[in-house]
């Protein structure tokens, strides 16, 4: 946890990158709030706060007497909604950054691509 962001939006984006990433599947059932409490060193009404965020949001759903599970459909909405975050607000200001430091398009796309090229190695 850092202090950049509120910890309850934190724990939502860790569980979500869990899900994404295919540590939890469609109906799999997810760490208990208190243990993402515990794990994280956070109070136990934070971490409430996020399944319950994810809850409202159609991530997860519980499942009586069992605890939270990832909803079916859940890992392409949450793709989805990354997406249009990244394409709507992420990359116009990422472009706008660059035109402002005088960086191309040439520029940025030889720069990727050499990222890319790293990843790979």
């Amino acid at each position: 946890m850092d202090d950049s962001q509120p910890v309850f939006i934190q724990i939502i984006r860790m569980i979500e990158d869990d899900i994404i990433a295919g540590v939890y599947k469609a109906d799999d059932l997810i760490v208990s709030t208190t243990q993402i409490a515990k794990i994280q060193s956070v109070n136990p009404t934070t971490a409430v706060k996020a399944v319950s965020k994810l809850t409202d949001a159609g991530v997860l759903y519980k499942r009586r007497g069992i605890g939270m599970c990832v909803a079916p459909g859940a890992r392409e909405a949450i793709i989805g909604r990354r997406r249009e975050s990244f394409l709507s607000q992420t990359l116009p200001d990422f472009l706008s950054e660059a035109r402002t430091l005088g960086i191309t398009g040439a520029d940025l796309l030889t720069l990727i691509q050499q990222q890319e090229r790293k990843n790979h190695d």
